[in-house]
Protein backbone atom coordinates (compact mmCIF):
# COMPACT_ATOMS: atom_id res chain seq x y z
CA UNK A 1 0.00 0.00 0.00
CA UNK A 2 1.00 3.52 -0.66
CA UNK A 3 0.70 5.50 2.27
CA UNK A 4 1.94 8.54 0.81
CA UNK A 5 -0.43 11.38 -0.07
CA UNK A 6 -0.78 12.36 -3.68
CA UNK A 7 0.36 16.03 -4.53
CA UNK A 8 -3.32 17.14 -4.58
CA UNK A 9 -3.83 16.18 -1.12
CA UNK A 10 -0.26 17.50 -0.19
CA UNK A 11 -1.28 21.14 -1.62
CA UNK A 12 -4.48 20.74 0.28
CA UNK A 13 -2.54 19.91 3.54
CA UNK A 14 -0.18 22.93 2.87
CA UNK A 15 -2.83 25.43 2.35
CA UNK A 16 -5.16 24.06 5.57
CA UNK A 17 -1.40 24.23 7.70
CA UNK A 18 -0.51 28.12 6.53
CA UNK A 19 -4.12 29.02 6.97
CA UNK A 20 -4.27 27.66 10.54
CA UNK A 21 -0.32 28.81 11.87
CA UNK A 22 -1.51 32.21 11.19
CA UNK A 23 -4.90 32.43 12.56
CA UNK A 24 -5.44 29.41 14.80
CA UNK A 25 -2.35 29.41 17.19
CA UNK A 26 -2.29 26.90 20.63
CA UNK A 27 -2.83 30.78 22.49
CA UNK A 28 -5.79 31.26 20.31
CA UNK A 29 -7.21 27.72 20.85
CA UNK A 30 -6.92 28.09 24.44
CA UNK A 31 -8.64 31.13 25.15
CA UNK A 32 -11.68 29.47 22.58
CA UNK A 33 -11.76 26.72 25.57
CA UNK A 34 -11.56 29.34 28.56
CA UNK A 35 -14.62 31.21 26.65
CA UNK A 36 -16.28 28.05 26.04
CA UNK A 37 -16.51 29.12 22.33
CA UNK A 38 -17.06 25.18 20.33
CA UNK A 39 -17.27 27.17 17.09
CA UNK A 40 -16.11 30.44 16.03
CA UNK A 41 -17.79 31.72 12.68
CA UNK A 42 -14.04 33.43 11.49
CA UNK A 43 -12.36 29.83 11.49
CA UNK A 44 -15.71 28.31 10.42
CA UNK A 45 -15.89 30.40 7.31
CA UNK A 46 -11.71 30.42 6.82
CA UNK A 47 -12.26 26.31 6.42
CA UNK A 48 -15.16 26.77 3.92
CA UNK A 49 -13.03 29.16 1.97
CA UNK A 50 -10.29 26.89 1.78
CA UNK A 51 -13.04 24.29 0.17
CA UNK A 52 -12.57 21.54 2.95
CA UNK A 53 -16.39 21.57 3.66
CA UNK A 54 -16.87 21.36 -0.08
CA UNK A 55 -14.38 18.77 -0.97
CA UNK A 56 -15.49 15.07 0.21
CA UNK A 57 -19.17 16.27 -1.63
CA UNK A 58 -20.59 15.16 -5.00
CA UNK A 59 -19.89 17.87 -7.37
CA UNK A 60 -23.92 17.72 -7.99
CA UNK A 61 -24.29 19.95 -4.24
CA UNK A 62 -21.05 21.68 -5.24
CA UNK A 63 -18.21 19.75 -4.00
CA UNK A 64 -15.13 18.10 -5.37
CA UNK A 65 -16.12 14.71 -5.41
CA UNK A 66 -13.28 14.15 -2.72
CA UNK A 67 -12.54 10.48 -1.16
CA UNK A 68 -11.93 9.21 2.48
CA UNK A 69 -8.41 9.48 2.31
CA UNK A 70 -8.80 13.28 1.28
CA UNK A 71 -11.06 13.47 4.69
CA UNK A 72 -7.90 12.08 6.55
CA UNK A 73 -5.57 14.18 5.10
CA UNK A 74 -7.69 17.17 6.62
CA UNK A 75 -8.61 15.83 10.24
CA UNK A 76 -4.92 15.11 10.98
CA UNK A 77 -4.08 18.52 10.13
CA UNK A 78 -7.46 19.62 12.41
CA UNK A 79 -5.98 17.14 15.14
CA UNK A 80 -2.70 18.57 14.85
CA UNK A 81 -3.52 22.40 15.39
CA UNK A 82 -6.59 21.32 17.73
CA UNK A 83 -9.19 22.78 16.29
CA UNK A 84 -12.45 22.14 17.73
CA UNK A 85 -14.91 23.17 14.91
CA UNK A 86 -17.84 21.00 14.22
CA UNK A 87 -16.16 19.61 10.55
CA UNK A 88 -16.33 15.31 11.38
CA UNK A 89 -20.26 15.96 12.95
CA UNK A 90 -21.24 18.19 10.16
CA UNK A 91 -19.41 17.67 6.58
CA UNK A 92 -18.21 13.72 7.23
CA UNK A 93 -21.25 12.20 8.91
CA UNK A 94 -24.49 14.65 8.86
CA UNK A 95 -23.30 15.27 5.09
CA UNK A 96 -23.13 11.52 4.37
CA UNK A 97 -26.53 10.83 5.75
CA UNK A 98 -28.05 13.81 4.26
CA UNK A 99 -26.77 12.22 0.36
CA UNK A 100 -28.01 8.97 0.77
CA UNK A 101 -31.37 10.44 1.58
CA UNK A 102 -34.69 9.35 -0.21
CA UNK A 103 -36.07 12.37 -2.14
CA UNK A 104 -34.62 15.98 -3.28
CA UNK A 105 -33.12 16.83 0.72
CA UNK A 106 -29.56 16.63 -0.42
CA UNK A 107 -29.92 19.19 -3.13
CA UNK A 108 -31.59 21.76 -0.97
CA UNK A 109 -29.39 20.59 2.36
CA UNK A 110 -25.62 19.94 0.65
CA UNK A 111 -25.37 23.07 -1.18
CA UNK A 112 -25.37 24.57 2.25
CA UNK A 113 -22.83 22.35 4.06
CA UNK A 114 -20.34 22.97 0.96
CA UNK A 115 -19.70 26.42 1.42
CA UNK A 116 -20.28 26.45 5.32
CA UNK A 117 -23.34 27.91 5.59
CA UNK A 118 -25.33 25.78 7.82
CA UNK A 119 -24.21 23.07 10.66
CA UNK A 120 -25.43 19.90 10.84
CA UNK A 121 -24.97 17.45 13.62
CA UNK A 122 -26.45 13.17 13.56
CA UNK A 123 -27.69 11.66 16.71
CA UNK A 124 -27.67 8.37 17.37
CA UNK A 125 -26.31 7.12 20.85
CA UNK A 126 -28.79 7.05 23.52
CA UNK A 127 -28.36 7.02 27.46
CA UNK A 128 -27.36 3.71 28.80
CA UNK A 129 -26.83 2.19 25.26
CA UNK A 130 -22.91 2.44 25.18
CA UNK A 131 -21.38 2.47 22.10
CA UNK A 132 -24.34 0.95 20.16
CA UNK A 133 -26.02 3.26 17.68
CA UNK A 134 -28.43 0.90 16.38
CA UNK A 135 -30.10 0.61 20.15
CA UNK A 136 -33.20 2.97 19.67
CA UNK A 137 -35.76 3.63 21.93
CA UNK A 138 -36.55 7.06 20.77
CA UNK A 139 -39.58 6.77 18.90
CA UNK A 140 -41.69 8.69 15.80
CA UNK A 141 -44.90 8.28 15.37
CA UNK A 142 -46.52 9.62 12.38
CA UNK A 143 -49.76 11.87 12.75
CA UNK A 144 -51.47 13.97 10.36
CA UNK A 145 -49.28 13.21 7.74
CA UNK A 146 -46.43 14.60 9.56
CA UNK A 147 -43.57 12.72 12.03
CA UNK A 148 -43.82 13.38 16.02
CA UNK A 149 -39.91 12.22 17.92
CA UNK A 150 -40.02 11.61 21.58
CA UNK A 151 -37.15 10.34 23.63
CA UNK A 152 -33.19 11.31 24.07
CA UNK A 153 -29.73 11.52 22.62
CA UNK A 154 -26.71 11.43 24.62
CA UNK A 155 -23.40 12.97 23.97
CA UNK A 156 -24.12 14.42 19.87
CA UNK A 157 -20.99 15.72 18.58
CA UNK A 158 -21.50 19.12 17.28
CA UNK A 159 -25.23 19.25 18.45
CA UNK A 160 -24.22 22.77 20.49
CA UNK A 161 -24.05 24.64 17.62
CA UNK A 162 -25.88 22.71 14.56
CA UNK A 163 -28.71 24.48 12.94
CA UNK A 164 -30.21 21.37 11.74
CA UNK A 165 -30.25 18.02 13.46
CA UNK A 166 -30.51 14.27 12.04
CA UNK A 167 -31.79 12.02 14.84
CA UNK A 168 -32.53 8.19 14.13
CA UNK A 169 -35.78 6.87 16.03
CA UNK A 170 -37.84 3.41 15.80
CA UNK A 171 -40.86 4.02 13.49
CA UNK A 172 -41.95 0.54 13.22
CA UNK A 173 -37.98 -0.43 12.24
CA UNK A 174 -35.11 1.98 12.19
CA UNK A 175 -35.44 5.37 11.01
CA UNK A 176 -33.88 8.45 10.02
CA UNK A 177 -34.81 12.16 10.30
CA UNK A 178 -34.28 15.82 9.73
CA UNK A 179 -35.27 18.68 12.07
CA UNK A 180 -34.39 22.29 12.65
CA UNK A 181 -32.19 22.39 16.25
CA UNK A 182 -34.89 25.34 17.10
CA UNK A 183 -37.82 23.31 16.67
CA UNK A 184 -40.34 23.26 19.20
CA UNK A 185 -40.42 19.92 21.42
CA UNK A 186 -36.55 19.93 21.57
CA UNK A 187 -34.53 20.52 24.49
CA UNK A 188 -30.82 20.95 23.86
CA UNK A 189 -28.27 20.13 27.44
CA UNK A 190 -24.97 21.92 25.90
CA UNK A 191 -21.63 21.18 27.11
CA UNK A 192 -18.00 21.68 25.95
CA UNK A 193 -15.87 18.29 25.98
CA UNK A 194 -12.99 17.96 28.00
CA UNK A 195 -11.02 18.94 25.00
CA UNK A 196 -13.16 21.50 24.34
CA UNK A 197 -15.32 20.64 21.90
CA UNK A 198 -18.64 21.00 21.71
CA UNK A 199 -22.11 18.27 22.16
CA UNK A 200 -25.25 18.16 23.78
CA UNK A 201 -27.78 15.80 24.86
CA UNK A 202 -31.26 16.29 23.11
CA UNK A 203 -34.68 15.60 24.72
CA UNK A 204 -37.31 15.19 21.97
CA UNK A 205 -40.80 15.94 23.25
CA UNK A 206 -43.46 15.53 20.18
CA UNK A 207 -40.53 17.64 18.29
CA UNK A 208 -41.91 17.56 14.19
CA UNK A 209 -39.05 15.73 11.73
CA UNK A 210 -39.47 15.03 8.51
CA UNK A 211 -38.32 11.49 7.12
CA UNK A 212 -35.16 10.78 5.52
CA UNK A 213 -34.96 6.97 5.66
CA UNK A 214 -36.26 4.02 7.31
CA UNK A 215 -35.86 0.05 7.43
CA UNK A 216 -32.73 -1.77 6.85
CA UNK A 217 -31.87 1.28 4.47
CA UNK A 218 -31.39 3.35 8.05
CA UNK A 219 -29.75 0.80 9.78
CA UNK A 220 -27.26 0.25 7.27
CA UNK A 221 -27.10 4.15 6.53
CA UNK A 222 -26.15 4.46 10.49
CA UNK A 223 -23.39 2.15 10.79
CA UNK A 224 -21.78 3.40 7.66
CA UNK A 225 -22.41 7.29 9.00
CA UNK A 226 -20.57 6.04 12.36
CA UNK A 227 -17.85 4.27 10.38
CA UNK A 228 -16.73 7.47 8.91
CA UNK A 229 -16.87 9.40 12.11
CA UNK A 230 -14.82 6.90 13.62
CA UNK A 231 -12.12 6.81 10.74
CA UNK A 232 -12.15 10.72 10.55
CA UNK A 233 -11.51 10.95 14.75
CA UNK A 234 -8.50 8.19 13.69
CA UNK A 235 -6.78 10.82 11.33
CA UNK A 236 -7.66 13.23 13.76
CA UNK A 237 -5.70 11.27 16.79
CA UNK A 238 -3.28 10.71 14.24
CA UNK A 239 -2.06 14.54 13.79
CA UNK A 240 -2.09 14.83 18.07
CA UNK A 241 0.06 11.93 17.98
CA UNK A 242 2.42 13.39 15.47
CA UNK A 243 2.15 16.74 17.77
CA UNK A 244 3.18 15.12 20.87
CA UNK A 245 5.83 13.42 19.15
CA UNK A 246 7.42 16.48 17.99
CA UNK A 247 6.92 17.97 21.50
CA UNK A 248 8.23 15.55 23.55
CA UNK A 249 11.40 15.25 20.98
CA UNK A 250 12.43 18.68 21.10
CA UNK A 251 11.64 18.54 24.96
CA UNK A 252 14.24 15.59 24.93
CA UNK A 253 16.99 17.73 22.64
CA UNK A 254 16.81 20.97 24.58
CA UNK A 255 16.10 19.87 28.68
CA UNK A 256 19.35 19.37 29.56
CA UNK A 257 20.52 17.32 32.59
CA UNK A 258 24.01 17.08 34.35
CA UNK A 259 25.43 19.07 31.41
CA UNK A 260 24.06 17.05 28.47
CA UNK A 261 20.24 16.72 26.85
CA UNK A 262 18.20 14.16 28.63
CA UNK A 263 17.64 12.72 25.31
CA UNK A 264 20.83 11.48 24.72
CA UNK A 265 20.44 9.00 28.03
CA UNK A 266 19.18 5.85 26.56
CA UNK A 267 16.37 4.69 28.95
CA UNK A 268 14.77 7.99 27.54
CA UNK A 269 16.03 7.27 24.07
CA UNK A 270 14.54 4.00 23.85
CA UNK A 271 11.16 4.97 25.19
CA UNK A 272 10.97 7.59 22.33
CA UNK A 273 12.22 5.38 19.86
CA UNK A 274 8.83 2.84 21.22
CA UNK A 275 6.39 5.69 20.80
CA UNK A 276 7.76 6.81 17.28
CA UNK A 277 7.47 2.61 16.30
CA UNK A 278 3.53 3.21 17.92
CA UNK A 279 2.92 6.11 15.81
CA UNK A 280 4.00 4.27 12.23
CA UNK A 281 1.98 1.68 13.50
CA UNK A 282 -1.15 4.03 14.16
CA UNK A 283 -0.18 6.09 10.52
CA UNK A 284 -0.19 2.62 8.81
CA UNK A 285 -3.44 1.24 9.95
CA UNK A 286 -5.09 5.12 9.95
CA UNK A 287 -4.64 5.01 5.69
CA UNK A 288 -6.11 1.35 5.71
CA UNK A 289 -9.45 2.65 7.48
CA UNK A 290 -9.43 5.76 5.50
CA UNK A 291 -9.23 3.68 2.11
CA UNK A 292 -11.86 0.93 3.19
CA UNK A 293 -14.02 3.18 5.09
CA UNK A 294 -16.31 3.76 1.95
CA UNK A 295 -15.97 0.42 1.07
CA UNK A 296 -19.06 -1.06 0.15
CA UNK A 297 -18.61 -4.23 1.37
CA UNK A 298 -19.99 -3.98 4.99
CA UNK A 299 -17.60 -6.94 6.31
CA UNK A 300 -14.33 -5.14 4.96
CA UNK A 301 -15.27 -1.80 6.06
CA UNK A 302 -16.49 -2.45 9.52
CA UNK A 303 -13.21 -4.89 9.73
CA UNK A 304 -10.81 -2.02 9.19
CA UNK A 305 -12.51 0.81 11.21
CA UNK A 306 -12.58 -0.82 14.11
CA UNK A 307 -8.84 -2.22 14.23
CA UNK A 308 -7.80 1.49 13.43
CA UNK A 309 -10.15 2.65 15.95
CA UNK A 310 -8.78 -0.02 18.89
CA UNK A 311 -5.16 0.27 17.85
CA UNK A 312 -4.79 3.77 17.63
CA UNK A 313 -6.87 4.44 20.74
CA UNK A 314 -4.46 2.12 22.44
CA UNK A 315 -1.25 3.57 21.04
CA UNK A 316 -2.71 7.06 22.18
CA UNK A 317 -3.31 6.44 25.64
CA UNK A 318 0.54 5.05 25.83
CA UNK A 319 1.38 8.22 23.76
CA UNK A 320 -0.11 10.45 26.12
CA UNK A 321 1.12 8.82 29.42
CA UNK A 322 4.89 8.32 27.90
CA UNK A 323 5.07 11.73 26.72
CA UNK A 324 3.86 13.41 30.43
CA UNK A 325 6.36 11.07 32.02
CA UNK A 326 9.27 12.31 29.74
CA UNK A 327 8.47 15.31 30.37
CA UNK A 328 8.02 15.74 33.75
CA UNK A 329 6.26 18.58 36.02
CA UNK A 330 5.77 20.42 32.79
CA UNK A 331 3.84 17.65 30.72
CA UNK A 332 0.94 18.13 33.74
CA UNK A 333 0.81 22.07 33.16
CA UNK A 334 -2.37 23.66 31.87
CA UNK A 335 -0.13 26.55 30.13
CA UNK A 336 1.92 23.47 27.85
CA UNK A 337 0.08 22.19 25.16
CA UNK A 338 0.82 18.66 25.78
CA UNK A 339 -2.09 18.37 27.80
CA UNK A 340 -4.21 19.83 25.50
CA UNK A 341 -3.43 17.29 23.21
CA UNK A 342 -3.58 14.29 25.65
CA UNK A 343 -7.08 15.48 25.80
CA UNK A 344 -7.93 15.18 22.90
CA UNK A 345 -6.94 11.93 21.84
CA UNK A 346 -8.85 10.59 25.26
CA UNK A 347 -11.57 12.03 23.81
CA UNK A 348 -10.85 10.89 20.25
CA UNK A 349 -10.54 7.25 21.63
CA UNK A 350 -13.72 7.39 23.26
CA UNK A 351 -16.71 8.79 20.71
CA UNK A 352 -18.20 6.44 18.06
CA UNK A 353 -17.17 3.10 19.93
CA UNK A 354 -13.98 2.88 22.88
CA UNK A 355 -10.93 0.64 22.01
CA UNK A 356 -12.73 -2.36 23.81
CA UNK A 357 -16.05 -1.91 21.87
CA UNK A 358 -13.69 -2.01 18.83
CA UNK A 359 -11.78 -5.40 19.78
CA UNK A 360 -15.37 -6.76 20.24
CA UNK A 361 -16.90 -5.79 17.00
CA UNK A 362 -13.91 -6.46 15.26
CA UNK A 363 -13.53 -10.01 17.10
CA UNK A 364 -17.25 -11.14 16.17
Amino acid sequence: MNFDFTEEQKMLVQSLERSLAKSYTFEAYREQVANKVTSDPKTWESLAELGIMAMPLPEAAGGFDGNHVDVMAVCTELGRRLVIEPYISSVVIAAYILEEADGDIAAEHLPKIAVGEEKYAAGFYEPGERHNPLAINTKAQEKGGSWVLTGRKAVVLGADTADHLIISADAGGPALFLLPADASGITLHKYPLMDGRGAADIVLEGAEATLLCASDKASAIIEAAVDRGAAALVADTLGAMEEVSELTKDYLRTRTQFGRPIGSFQVLSHRMVDLLIEYEQAKSITMEAAVEARNSDSDIRRKAVSAAKAKVGIASREFGKESIQMHGGIGMTDEYALGAYVKRMLVNEILFGDADYHLNRYSA
